[in-house]
């Protein structure tokens, strides 16, 4: 288990962090990023994360999918990342994420948005649409 870090209050911030524990391959401050219960849409299906374990099945296995290329050099990207605050306890956050292996090649290449919302005085991911090319 990760030591505890506080998340930034900024919602910019809050997804450039999430972004920073996927790098290090952090599967517990990834999923610490997301509510109980919160939603991903992938793919045309909606996972339901109503529990902890339940983010765990989803992300941890994407993130342990990642760990060896991660090792040996590749790095997560985020080119955009744009904040539409909606109030001061939540926001709209669409990011760029790219996936660069150490040779130069991108394998991933898409936009995931985030709606974050603030409680107990931090945020967190409520819901996430990931908007693959089509």
């Amino acid at each position: 288990m990760s030591e505890y870090r506080p998340w930034p209050d900024d919602p910019r911030a809050f997804i450039l962090a999430y972004l920073d524990a996927w790098n290090e391959a952090d599967v517990d401050r990834v999923i610490d990023a997301f509510h109980v219960p919160s939603l991903i849409h992938t793919e045309g299906e909606v996972i339901e994360q109503l529990t902890g374990p339940s983010r765990l099945e989803f992300l941890g296995s994407y993130v342990d999918s990642t760990r060896d290329a991660l090792a040996a050099g590749g790095r997560w990207t985020a080119p955009t990342v744009e904040v539409k605050p909606l109030g001061g306890d939540a926001a709209l956050v669409t990011a760029n994420w790219v996936f660069t292996g150490a040779d130069g090649t991108v394998s991933e290449d898409y936009f995931d948005s985030y709606l974050l919302t603030m409680i107990g005085g931090r945020w967190y991911v409520l819901a996430d649409a990931i908007h693959r090319a089509g």
